[in-house]
């Protein structure tokens, strides 16, 4: 009887720390409105890379999360990854950039991350 309440008493245990590890992974969720304004500046981040004469942002994507705003694909040209980061930081709204352009020379993936 007493290796059953062990058992019982392990299961219950490892339910309760499962359930911890998943609750901080997850962390809290995000308000309607908070959702909605991480999904504008996203949007200005991107009109902004887009309408930037100087650098070609068709393979850059932009992921926003409370005003720090995140960089992914990548770029031809060396300096496109630092233009990039300069374009994203004069947005309204952003408070950092998370630069994690790639630099892609001749069709293949060069290695450098920014």
């Amino acid at each position: 009887m007493a290796q059953i309440m062990r058992r019982v008493a392990r299961a219950g245990f490892l339910v309760a720390a499962s359930c911890a590890v998943i609750a901080c992974a997850t962390g809290p969720q995000k308000s309607d409105a908070q959702g909605q304004a991480d999904k504008e500046t996203a949007e200005r981040v991107q009109a902004a890379l887009d309408g930037d004469k100087r650098l070609y942002a068709k393979h850059i994507f932009v992921r926003a999360e409370n005003g720090v705003v995140r960089l992914s694909g990548y770029v031809w040209d060396p300096p496109d990854l630092e233009e990039a980061r300069q374009v994203a930081e004069g947005v309204t709204g952003v408070t950092q950039v998370v630069n994690s352009l790639e630099l892609q020379l001749n069709g293949s993936d060069s290695g450098i991350v920014r």
